[in-house]
């Protein structure tokens, strides 16, 4: 009666939390259009919020920015003008203009709203594209496009196309755009103007598929694009061109207007100390200091090391900066002992610990070939140590239930708790999710579960006889698959409605990792500390304190603890990491774009960590479409491969009486397939699939090959004493076999190269 009773509760959860919400699918017929204007509304402030920030942070308006400005660009740099135009003439367009009237000038006199940025590195190309973004922002209404940032470096055309890599980065800088069909019909229907920052900084041989890509989204979809003259004349130099899009160049600063912006922002006390730098500025309007402070950025390192920090200016005329290139080094390499020694805060005051912490950012973004520091890619750096740390943990707490209670316990209740979590490993990504419903999501792990323990229980009855052991599998199946399909169904990390930010996103993924691991603690160790009967309640509940364990450790969140613990030991990093990245994006070292962080300036990162030099940029060959091993031989490997494993599942409920005897007959006919018919497998594929992305070092794979062996001479064991020596060791080779043809059908699932492309990319 309990039984059915739990099967009927079960059931009636399952109704009341998903058929409900089924049958009003469609109460409205414009469900769909309202949730992409609400999207595109919140995402309108939630660029707003971000960007206006930045611009505050960085002091662009105070007290007003550096007066930036630009002329046109005709053929053949840009279009024709009869492209440009909307009314067929060849006449040129009148797009010379000053920093507060670009937004005028895209909207009014660039009918396609199509723009192509050019300038020299620090010229101010993404401060006149934030500019630009706010100006559109606060003439926006509600019919009007969303303009949004985005860093053309992290987008490889030979891999995505434009909208899907677009809709994948609003997904990932604005989590209220995490539905791609919503994103991606907003990107078609031109109610994103996309404005591509860093078209230089693409691979090389990235660009001219760009381009094209670009292209054929068609003239109506505006956009705008920053680059470098020199990286965007190559493309043009093709025969590329950016259709009906006009380009300006952003020019250099006069001496006249450096020394009056500096004038203007140096508070009166300190005046005096300019005098000579003004002087020579006057007297020198082309000279080396002048062609150094001839672009925004190098003008405004100025300003926080000479004009707002305590520093004498005259460095800047210092004799032994014989070039323009000695004066750009000298203002970057000062910019962090400007900010940390002077900086009044009590916990970031070290100008020396600082250079060492940022240096560290730097390299590592190298070995990313990344420019974006996110939190949760840093996981990546404490694999090794986090492994050995949870290792240490299972072997304390088995070494516990040995002695405390009996071998058989503490061996059942250690692999119970690991297979506990298995469950929850396939959420282990690095990126933290976003709030995502989709029922859609419940129904395969539902099915799944309740699939999977059922067929456990076939066995389990095929093993000893009793039918009561059937009765078993669907049941926890039901109560399993529900719980699964919920937490795939609904994953409530991040407030969509609020602009997203590394901290919120840390903050909502330590919720959820802690929510997921005491409901998996709490759950699987009352089950376990019930089905074990009498003897194993307690190591039921550490079953389950180790199951919680493991979901919160494979968290994002999780394993950034464990990294930043880590690296905090060593001295790479603070152990405040988060409140260090803040600072330095509260005073201008690092801006944030979205839920990650990026060094203010390119120059910035190649001081720190300069890139390598290659021998010669030589574009790789056009890859084919990534393709796999023949997908139905892996798939009928692996059949056959679970078909021998039949045997060891069956034979080993039938010997579990020997291994378990304190534990119930229900409760070792359930556990057994799973311990050593499921399990060994299962851990072999997700080896050989982890070999397969990032390799296996010597020491991992002997110590692969001791866990086999133990299930194996568990195997052979338990089969012993019920059929001999012979028939267990038929049975136990029968187990190998399985496990060795699982894993072959795993090994084979790598991309496949054709052999003359793999020799071309060796040469």
């Amino acid at each position: 009666m309990a039984s059915v009773g739990a099967l009927l509760l079960a059931l009636a959860t399952f109704l009341l939390t998903f058929l409900t919400p089924w049958t009003n699918r469609n109460a409205d017929t414009h469900t769909q259009e309202d949730s992409k204007r609400k999207a595109l509304d919140l995402l309108a402030k939630s660029v707003k919020a971000q960007w206006s920030a930045e611009e505050r942070l960085r002091r662009l308006n105070d007290p007003e920015p550096i007066p930036v400005q630009w002329h046109g660009l005709g053929p053949p740099i840009s279009d024709h003008w009869k492209n440009i135009r909307t009314d067929g003439i060849n006449r040129r367009v009148p797009v010379d203009g000053r920093l507060a009237e670009v937004s005028e000038i895209f909207e009014t006199i660039l009918h396609r709203r199509r723009l192509v940025i050019l300038g020299e590195a620090g010229a101010g190309k993404t401060v006149l594209a934030t500019r630009l973004l706010l100006d559109l922002l606060d003439r926006r209404t509600e019919e009007s496009p969303v303009p949004v940032i985005a860093p053309l470096a992290t987008w490889d055309p030979n891999q995505k196309s434009f909208q899907e890599w677009l809709s994948e980065r609003l997904a990932a800088d604005h989590p209220v755009m995490h539905d791609s069909t919503i994103s991606q019909d907003a990107i078609s229907d031109g109610q994103i103007v996309p404005i591509l920052d860093g078209f230089d900084e693409m691979a090389p041989h990235s660009r001219n598929a760009a381009i094209e890509a670009i292209n054929r989204l068609g003239v109506h979809q505006p956009l705008v694009i920053t680059s470098r003259r020199g990286e965007y004349s190559e493309v043009i130099a093709r025969g590329r061109i950016l259709t009906a899009a006009a380009v300006i160049e952003i020019e250099e600063l006069s001496a006249t207007t450096v020394r009056g912006y500096l004038d203007r922002v140096t508070p009166p006390i300190r005046l005096p100390y300019w005098s000579k730098v003004f002087s020579r500025l006057e007297k020198s309007p082309r000279g080396r200091l002048a062609q150094a402070l001839r672009t925004p950025l190098m003008v405004s390192l100025a300003r926080e090391a000479y004009a707002r920090g305590s520093g004498n200016p005259d460095n800047l005329i210092n004799a032994q900066f014989r070039t323009r290139e000695d004066i750009e080094r000298h203002l970057i390499n000062a910019l962090i002992p400007s900010i940390f020694d002077g900086s009044n805060s009590k916990t970031w005051d070290s100008s020396d610990q600082a250079q060492r912490w940022l240096t560290f950012l730097a390299r590592w973004l190298r070995t990313q070939e990344s420019q974006e520091i996110r939190w949760w890619d840093l996981s990546q750096e404490a694999e090794g140590p986090a492994s050995a740390a949870w290792l240490a943990l299972i072997a304390l707490i088995f070494a516990f239930l040995w002695i405390t209670f009996s071998l058989p316990l503490a061996v059942i209740s250690v692999i119970a708790a690991i297979g506990s979590s298995l469950v929850f490993l396939r959420r282990g990504d690095t990126r933290p999710s976003i709030v995502s419903v989709s029922l859609k999501r419940f129904w395969k792990p539902f099915a799944r579960s309740v699939a999977l323990l059922t067929g456990i229980s076939l066995i389990g009855f095929a093993g000893i006889g009793e039918p009561e052991v059937i009765a078993v599998g669907p049941i926890a199946g039901i109560f399993a698959g529900i719980i699964v399909g919920s937490v795939e169904a609904v994953t409530a990390q991040v407030d969509t409605a609020k602009p997203s930010n590394p901290v919120t996103i840390l903050r909502a993924s330590r919720s959820v990792a802690l929510s997921i691991g005491l409901m998996v603690g709490l759950i699987a160790g009352g089950v376990f500390a019930v089905a074990g009967g009498e003897t194993s309640g307690p190591p039921g509940f550490i079953s389950g304190f180790l199951g919680g364990i493991t979901v919160i450790t494979v968290s994002p969140w999780g394993r950034f603890e464990a990294a930043r613990l880590f690296l905090a030991f060593k001295g790479a990093l603070p152990l405040r990491l988060i409140g260090f990245l803040e600072f330095c994006r509260e005073r201008g070292l690092l801006r944030q774009t979205g839920p990650q962080y990026q060094f203010r300036h390119i120059s910035l990162l190649d001081s720190l960590a300069p890139p390598k030099a290659r021998r010669r940029p030589v574009p790789p060959p056009a890859l084919p479409p990534v393709e796999y091993g023949a997908r139905k031989l892996r798939f009928s490997i692996g059949i056959i491969g679970a078909l021998f494993l039949l045997p060891a599942c069956i034979f080993s409920v039938a010997g579990s009486e020997v291994a378990f005897p304190e534990v119930p007959v229900i409760t070792r006919s359930a556990m057994a397939p799973i311990l050593f018919g499921v399990f060994p497998p299962f851990v072999a594929a997700q080896i050989i699939l982890m070999r397969n992305r990032v390799g296996m070092s010597a020491g991992s794979a002997l110590m692969s090959l001791c866990v086999f062996s133990f299930f194996i001479w568990s195997t052979y064991w338990m089969s012993s004493s019920e059929v001999g020596a012979s028939w267990a060791t038929a049975i136990t080779g029968s187990q190998v076999l399985g496990i060795i043809l699982v894993g072959a059908a795993c090994w084979a699932r790598r991309p496949v190269a054709p052999s003359q492309l793999v020799k071309t990319l060796n040469d």
